[in-house]
């Protein structure tokens, strides 16, 4: 599973390594159509709860808005993992995975 803020971070991070921008519908669709083809990937959406919860988190984790963000869907669907090549996830209940 991933977060729906993971499709948004993917199509800011592709446009800026295209030099293209959010304006380019084809970009965008092309990015949301691979990630949503993935076989057996479920998007969880973000919620209201999500958004006042990694306020939280960020303090208790010290972690940037978009980290608690993952971090607050992640433990809102009783995630034990997460796959991230960020070392700030170190510090929550997660066990960071990256290879």
């Amino acid at each position: 599973m991933t977060s729906a803020l993971t499709l948004y971070q993917a199509v800011v991070i592709i446009a800026g390594l295209a030099g293209k921008n959010l304006k380019d519908l084809e970009l965008v669709k092309g990015v949301l159509d691979s990630i949503e083809s993935l076989q057996g990937l479920r998007i969880i959406p973000l919620t209201l709860e999500d958004l006042t919860q990694a306020a939280s988190l960020m303090m208790e984790y010290s972690l940037g808005y978009e980290d608690a963000l993952h971090l607050a869907t992640a433990l809102r669907n009783n995630a034990k993992e997460i796959v991230s090549n960020d070392r700030d996830f170190d510090k929550t209940p997660l066990k960071r995975k990256f290879s």
